[in-house]
């Protein structure tokens, strides 16, 4: 059996705060020694793979920041809950990554107009491989905890902990060759790692700025939630389906064809059916409002121009009047259909001989949005 939901929500905010707090724990020293023997060793490499670090580092201020609000429940400013503040944190993320990108290339760009004449020391070297060990080791923790709690955030700091691996790959390759009597080496590295950094902004910037702009998820998951609406029992048709991400999960609205002769209580209990299939089939879909119409009839004059009931009610009376007794009337059903509004009268008591006869030629005296009017006798049970 499932852990209940509250839980698995708590256990998944505890991993993403552990692996967020590892990052800072990691990049903080990480960004200054590089950063520092990248000037003391002269190797402007190392000084843009720091960057890369420091950017690291703001970036898990950026998820610690969104996990102390996206994982709140709705209130009234936001009632849709906080799963976009993770979104919010990941556009960040990718800011971060392309403002680093543009500012690494623009100096090695400078570094290569005029390169410099020394190499580097040859302890840049073994700063740029223990970076390479510990920020794949961060990758692959995140990266775990991302796909287990299914957060598009966790996977972008993941990323972004690879890419720092990957920077520190260059400047070591660079570094070398620029040891090795190449120095141009450390420029042309330093712009590699600037083109990764850009591209990785690019990765996980354009769909968090798709989910901003409620671009809908791909076509596939709409698919599956018509499938799993029309499977149930009494649906006869799904349409008008909406979906939008709120981080790491996705809300729906939908409308449903149900039997216009259908209970408001049987339709009510059909749309909690099909909500519990959904969501049951769907898991992204952590909610879906589900909107019933009456199947054939949801789309005609009577369905959005009709009158309301106090003003058919009034109708009714007027054409019941003196054939049956105000006091006998029980209750009044009122069904708007394509043809106008079908008005249902229960009565107490048994009408009085032709009294269906003389009601519906009075109706036709009137110019209303009733079509008919059935007398039902409904004793009491």
């Amino acid at each position: 059996m499932s852990a209940p939901p509250e839980l698995t929500n708590k256990d998944d905010l505890r991993d993403k705060r552990r692996a967020a707090w590892a990052g800072v724990a990691l990049n903080a020293p990480l960004a200054a020694g590089k950063i520092l023997v990248g000037l003391a060793a002269q190797s402007q490499a190392l000084v843009a793979d720091g960057v890369h670090s420091l950017s690291d580092l703001a970036s898990d201020a950026a998820v610690i920041w969104a996990l102390g609000h996206s994982h709140r429940p709705p209130d009234t400013e936001h009632p849709f809950g906080h799963g976009r503040f993770e979104t919010l944190a990941t556009l960040a993320i990718a800011a971060m990554l392309a403002l680093a990108a543009i500012g690494i290339l623009i100096d090695a760009g400078l570094r290569l107009i005029d390169p410099p004449t020394t190499a580097p020391a040859v302890w840049a070297l073994w700063v740029a491989g223990l970076s390479i060990a510990l920020k794949e080791a961060l990758y692959h923790y995140t990266k775990a905890v991302a796909r287990r709690t299914g957060s598009a955030m966790m996977a972008a700091n993941a990323w972004h902990h690879r890419s720092d691996a990957a920077s520190s790959v260059v400047a070591l390759a660079g570094i070398g060759a620029a040891m090795l009597g190449w120095p141009l080496a450390d420029a042309l590295g330093a712009a590699i790692i600037a083109l990764m950094l850009g591209r990785v902004a690019w990765v996980y910037g354009r769909p968090a700025v798709r989910e901003l702009a409620d671009t809908a998820p791909p076509a596939d998951m709409s698919r599956a939630i018509l499938s799993a609406l029309t499977a149930t029992p009494g649906l006869r048709d799904a349409h008008d389906l909406r979906l939008r991400h709120m981080g790491g999960a996705v809300q729906a609205d939908v409308h449903v064809a149900l039997d216009p002769a259908m209970t408001l209580s049987e339709a009510h209990r059909l749309c909690e059916a099909a909500r519990a299939t959904v969501l049951a089939q769907v898991p992204e879909v952590t909610e879906i409002i589900i909107h019933p119409e009456p199947d054939g009839h949801a789309d005609g004059r009577a369905a959005h121009d009709a009158a309301l009931r106090p003003e058919l009610q009034a109708q009714v009376r007027d054409c019941l009047e003196g054939i049956v007794p105000a006091g006998a009337i029980r209750h009044l059903r009122l069904d708007y259909r394509d043809e106008g509004v079908i008005a249902v009268v229960e009565l107490s008591e048994t009408p009085i001989d032709g009294a269906q006869t003389r009601v519906a030629f009075r109706l036709r005296q009137h110019t209303g949005d009733l079509a008919e009017i059935r007398l039902l006798w409904a004793p009491a049970i």
